[in-house]
């Protein structure tokens, strides 16, 4: 935008002034020492001094490696609460530091550039042994090793779903009931092939036993090393032994970061015939707050950011040419992550299990305010439960177009607006958008969506009212009971600056029409117990019910079963089913579309009525695409994925991270 807001204004100016005076008191560089190993197993480290990486050959990071041989990345969950914590068949692991990015192996791993699937661990495709595609055999590579020098084979993938039946009710991974309510049998043929059988016809048996997204429902375990531990719910496996091409060196103890080493014999790992990894290192941290992380990309402290937010990074761009985003035009982020943003409601607690609550929620809500007072209109909306993408769109998004126009509540009202788009650009004008950067003709719904629901906050009104809720003289809805309804929107605090931005411009939407709401920061763990236990649940801003990455729906939606429901006030953790549904026709379709074979049009129709379902009765208020706001800097690595470069999603929490790491350069700084 060529007239910048006042909050980009204030970031900037508050950048170089702290420039000005870290670069006048900044410290020597200094090495310090990696994190050494304790006799009790688990990993130690000091407080290093912070380095003033700004260039030069010999420096060294503050955790004691070369910068040049060091990729640092910024912390996808900033600081994590179990960091000796590496045993995948438990939920609160350490999930976006590593383990499942450069340390595990999968049986096909996903090319997220055209959304197929490629072997990895397993030597092809599977075999389809029966007509009714539920028996398959599968073939593994021979010559992959465990980082400690033990062969993987097919002992390994027998021994992992033994123990996820053997585990099941127990072990808390999510993968572990969506595996043992897939798989009916095994067995072992040999070293290097294993047979296995579904409970129904499988038409996704790569993206379920292998990587469907950003990891895999099915880790499969070291059996030389689990199977000599005795409590395997309670095991941390503090010092894993990987498949991957990078075994952990050191960690803090406290949660800020882990850094990972490239193994000596990495044409052994599990991706070693892609070619070796550039960086000898890898260094996930966490940099802090926004105004303390924007500071350090600019010194060049890290290469790659993870949800900075839009003024962070005009901040950044303004002060170092080397730090790029996606695309240098709007809407200059990727929005092709396999997930959205979106509203979670406890569905189950009153007054949300009325789905006239829910709409009158979803229509008080000003997206258009919301994004531009957020993102600076860097974003896509999405009604539908996904993101909209170009493999979504032809699929769910184009069909049901007519059947959004025609919509219609119980009372007869329309709430679809399909000029959302239109006006967005006409939103971003008056705002004193540079012109050449807005887009134009059939761009303006590639860019901004193909529509979203009306902010209506009268029909809200008449919605609630429905449900005795009505405007008491503060302005504020208030039950039969004369009491004031109290919403409790839980958010991130900073670990997720973009998504917190977008949670307290809910807040204030909310609030102007007439929910007293009350927008709480929480940390990622907390955030994750919030997400999954009913008794802490009445709304917040999530992503993970609407990952649905291609035309594969059923991949996420299979958890979505009356069993996976707790009670309304249950502080049991739910293991599926976040969104909460409760309608048994949908489901009794996501079961019926689970047999189904997928490249069939019948497939996607009951998609399309599964999509119909949710929406009707506003399960989960989807709002846009997830703008993944990666920034990087390239003053000591480049070829990062970029728009016009699209080899990989550029996400460095995902499996497929491993193929960025083999494609990036040194710069030779």
């Amino acid at each position: 935008m060529s007239r910048k807001s006042p909050l980009t204004s204030w970031v900037i100016a508050l950048v170089v002034i702290m420039s000005m005076i870290l670069s006048a008191c900044a410290p020597s560089v200094a090495t310090a020492p990696a994190a050494t190993q304790a006799s009790s197993g688990s990993t130690e480290a000091t407080n290093p001094p912070a380095s003033d990486a700004t260039g030069g050959s010999g420096e060294m990071t503050e955790v004691g490696t070369p910068r040049s041989e060091t990729l640092i990345v910024q912390t996808f969950d900033g600081k994590v609460d179990v960091p000796d914590n590496f045993n995948p068949l438990n939920a609160s692991y350490v999930l976006w530091r590593g383990l499942r990015e450069l340390a595990w192996g999968y049986l096909w791993e996903m090319d997220t550039a055209t959304g197929q699937s490629y072997p990895e661990l397993a030597a092809e495709m599977p075999k389809i042994l029966d007509d009714q595609h539920t028996q398959f055999q599968v073939s593994l590579k021979k010559g992959i090793y465990w980082s400690d020098g033990v062969e993987f084979t097919a002992d390994d993938v027998i021994y992992t779903l033994d123990t996820y039946f053997a585990g099941k009710g127990k072990l808390t991974y999510w993968g572990i009931p969506a595996i043992t309510g897939y798989v009916k049998s095994y067995k072992k043929i040999d070293n290097y092939t294993v047979e296995i059988e579904t409970t129904h016809p499988a038409y996704d048996f790569v993206t379920t036993m292998g990587v469907y997204t950003w990891g895999s429902l099915f880790n499969i375990l070291p059996k030389h090393v689990f199977e000599k531990v005795e409590d395997l719910s309670t095991f941390k496996n503090p010092n894993p032994v990987t498949l991957g091409a990078y075994t952990l060196k050191s960690f803090d103890p406290n949660g800020q970061w882990h850094l990972w080493q490239r193994r000596d014999d990495w044409q052994r790992s599990s991706t070693g015939w892609m070619g070796q990894p550039a960086p000898k290192y890898i260094l996930y941290k966490n940099f802090g707050d926004e105004q303390t992380r924007t500071l350090a990309f600019i010194k060049n402290q890290y290469d790659v950011d993870t949800f900075m937010s839009p003024d962070g990074i005009a901040a950044g761009k303004k002060q170092n040419p080397l730090i790029k985003s996606f695309s240098p035009v709007m809407p200059y982020h990727d929005m092709g992550d396999a997930c959205s943003y979106g509203i979670l409601m406890n569905n189950q607690k009153a007054p949300l299990d009325n789905p006239n609550v829910r709409w009158a929620l979803a229509l008080s809500l000003d997206l258009k305010s919301v994004g531009f007072n957020s993102m600076n209109g860097e974003f896509r909306a999405s009604a539908l439960p996904m993101p909209d993408t170009q493999i979504t769109h032809p699929a769910f998004f184009a069909p049901l177009e007519q059947w959004l126009k025609d919509f219609k509540l119980e009372d007869g009202y329309q709430p679809w607006d399909p000029n959302f788009a239109a006006d967005m650009v006409k939103k971003m004008t008056d705002a004193g958008a540079d012109p050449s950067t807005l887009p134009t003709g059939d761009n303006v719904t590639k860019s901004y969506g193909m529509g979203w629901w009306k902010y209506d906050p009268a029909e809200a009104e008449k919605l609630m009212a429905t449900a005795g809720y009505k405007k008491g003289a503060d302005g504020f809805y208030a039950g039969p009971d004369g009491k004031t309804w109290e919403v409790e929107l839980v958010i991130p605090s900073d670990w997720n600056k973009v998504m917190q931005r977008v949670g307290f411009s809910i807040a204030d939407s909310w609030n102007k029409a007439g929910f007293k709401t009350n927008a709480r920061q929480v940390d990622n763990g907390e955030f994750g117990k919030v997400q999954n236990t009913n008794s802490l649940l009445t709304t917040m801003v999530n992503w993970t019910p609407s990952c649905v990455f291609n035309t594969n729906y059923v991949q996420n939606w299979r958890s979505i079963t009356k069993d996976n429901l707790k009670p309304v006030d249950s502080n049991e953790e739910i293991v599926g089913n976040n969104m909460r549904v409760t309608d048994e026709k949908i489901f009794a379709q996501i079961v019926e579309a689970g047999s189904m074979d997928q490249s069939t049009p019948e497939f996607l129709q009951t998609g399309q009525e599964i999509i119909k379902g949710m929406l009707s009765q506003m399960f989960y208020i989807n709002m846009m695409n997830i703008p993944t706001t990666i920034p990087t800097n390239d003053t000591y690595w480049t070829n990062f994925p970029k728009a016009d470069n699209a080899y990989s999603v550029p996400y460095t929490w995902w499996s497929s991270f491993k193929k960025i790491l083999v494609t990036i350069k040194p710069t030779g700084k």
